[in-house]
């Protein structure tokens, strides 16, 4: 049986099947990017290498959607209307896992895979992903952590350490994981994310490439006010020429009829870096936060692993060289492009070998705390129930859970709502909580007196998880 894991990544999104080490993309045998084009007129939708080489000719012309970092949009309810048919953003991130299955046909095609996510992706987007696998023709079987999921992948290379720190830094967000080795088993400790990545810094050198126009013509134009195919020919070019730099320390951004002229913009490092370096040194900083988050210091850290495709910025490698924090103790992956996809299948490959790794308990009135999951359970458990008393007359019940890792950690609010009450002594206040598919906690409360009217629904997929696995890479 074939083992898939999935990366749908902000920029380009890859599949890689397990026993075969084979991994799918585009036709070059590159990642696929993350692009769909919609002909309003016909309702044809492609994607690939192809819509991403001609997407400024087609934005151009007027008659395609053309969308881009879809992975973005996932939460979002936004809809794009073609001559039959209304697309939604499932809809849309379908057409690049359905190419994806094509490309996996050779062998046999992805029935089921197992799928990375970023740390804070949120609910309403992993079961927004959900629904687009289905309508590819692919069965989510669960999710991983992207930056969890790169360690899964280099598990053999760093198993001999105890605490191991992923960075990955891509075109979307910035994914942080510090795990620990206990024998064969692998514990998140903590995790941060946030959404300044690649994305963010082409951004801000269009913004830059755009200001020394403007000066160099004597106009007064924001970057908002010329055209769309413009601005986004501009951060196409500027992205190329970030990663230019990378390699050199000057390149050109070349414009054809920006705004009615054509321009070449020289760009170097050094102009260059005082817009960088605001996002490396958050990015360090953050690093550093999650290693503190796990109650470590940072001399208890053994390895660092480096991925994503924001890692090859020139600054952030000099940066990371001089930055005593870390120095001595990274690694830079060989195979960045691959690592979450290949980490994915690795947990497909092994069925069941992640639970719970925290518990989730409900703060009572008097201090107590009732656990209502557990350390070691699994996802898409049973839905469970707990009946309360209000202990005061009050118009609601103040619902409290919290997070801890171990008995000796300090506990951390998961989720805090209100439950609307008729306010009597003793009103019975009843809780439906689950750990859901989806790898989030899901609890609604209601009062018995006002019944389902007055439910409160509440979820979060900020949880720790742990993970078993018996070798092989």
């Amino acid at each position: 049986m074939n083992h898939f894991g999935i990366d749908f990544g902000t920029t380009n999104s890859g599949a890689f099947e397990f026993n075969t080490k084979q991994s799918y993309g585009d036709k070059e045998a590159r990642p696929l990017p993350s692009i769909v084009v919609i002909d309003k007129a016909t309702d044809n939708a492609f994607g690939g290498r192809e819509a991403w080489q001609g997407r400024l000719a087609l934005t151009e012309m007027g008659n395609c959607h053309v969308i881009s970092s879809i992975k973005t949009l996932l939460e979002s309810d936004r809809e794009w209307f073609s001559a039959k048919k209304r697309w939604t953003v499932p809809d849309v991130a379908a057409v690049v896992l359905a190419q994806l299955n094509e490309r996996a046909q050779t062998a046999g095609g992805i029935s089921e895979a197992t799928f990375s996510i970023p740390v804070g992706m949120s609910p309403k987007a992993r079961r927004a992903l959900r629904e687009a696998a289905r309508m590819s023709g692919i069965k989510v079987k669960g999710f991983v952590k992207e930056s969890t999921a790169a360690l899964i992948r280099h598990w053999e290379k760093v198993k001999y350490c105890r605490h191991v720190v992923v960075f990955d830094w891509g075109g979307g967000t910035l994914d942080i994981s510090t795990l620990e080795f206990r024998g064969q088993s692998i514990h998140e400790l903590a995790t941060r994310g946030a959404p300044i990545a690649g994305d963010w810094l082409d951004q801000d050198l269009a913004r830059f490439v755009h200001t020394s126009i403007m000066k160099r013509r004597g106009g007064s134009k924001a970057m908002e006010q010329v055209p769309e195919s413009n601005q986004d020919d501009l951060r196409y070019r500027c992205e190329l020429a970030k990663c230019s730099l990378a390699d050199s320390p000057e390149t050109q951004v070349s414009l054809f009829n920006y705004d009615g002229e054509s321009e070449t913009v020289e760009l170097t490092r050094a102009l260059c870096e005082p817009i960088a370096e605001s996002y490396v040194r958050t990015a360090l900083d953050l690093m550093e936060s999650c290693i503190v988050d796990a109650r470590l210091s940072l001399d208890a850290v053994d390895e660092i692993i480096i991925i994503g495709g924001c890692s090859r910025l020139w600054l952030f490698r000099e940066m990371l060289h001089d930055d005593l924090r870390f120095r001595g103790r990274y690694t830079l992956a060989e195979d960045p492009e691959w690592d979450v996809a290949h980490g994915a299948a690795m947990i497909e490959a092994h069925p069941g070998c992640f639970v719970l790794g925290e518990s989730l308990g409900l703060q009572l009135s008097d201090g107590s705390r009732l656990e209502l999951a557990s350390s070691g359970e699994r996802s898409g458990s049973a839905k469970k129930s707990v009946s309360l008393a209000l202990v005061e007359d009050s118009k609601a019940a103040n619902i409290i859970i919290d997070r801890r890792i171990d008995e000796y950690a300090e506990r951390q609010t998961a989720l805090q709502f209100s439950v609307p009450t008729q306010g009597f002594d003793l009103e019975d206040v009843r809780l439906d909580y689950s750990l859901t598919e989806d790898l989030t906690f899901h609890v609604s409360g209601c009062s018995a007196a006002r019944n389902n009217a007055s439910r409160v629904e509440r979820e979060t997929g900020e949880l720790r998880f742990r993970y078993s696995l018996d070798g092989g890479s």
